[in-house]
C-alpha cells in the first residue's frame, strides 16, 4: 500500500485509534533499535510529582509574582 494512501486512511481514524497506532509504531521502532530496551512484564521506575512540595512552592511563588506584576 502506498504511503499516501495509508496516511489518508490514518486521517480518518478516531483519535483513540491514532493514539494506539502511535504506541504501536513507537514499540516497533524500539524493537528495531534494541530488542532488550523494554521487557514484557517488567516494572520501570518513572518520576512522579508526589512528595515534591519544594517544586510546587517554587511554582506557586512564581505564579504569585507574575500575578502581582500583572496587577501592578
Amino acid at each position: 500500500m502506498p504511503l499516501a494512501e495509508l496516511m489518508s486512511q490514518i486521517q480518518e481514524l478516531p483519535k483513540i485509534d491514532k493514539l494506539r497506532l502511535m504506541q504501536f509504531l513507537a514499540a516497533e521502532l524500539i524493537k528495531e533499535e534494541d530488542a532488550n530496551f523494554f521487557v514484557a512484564n517488567q516494572e520501570y521506575p518513572i518520576w512522579s510529582p508526589y512528595n515534591c512540595s519544594e517544586a510546587a512552592n517554587v511554582l506557586m511563588n512564581l505564579l504569585a509574582t507574575k500575578q502581582q506584576e500583572k496587577n501592578g
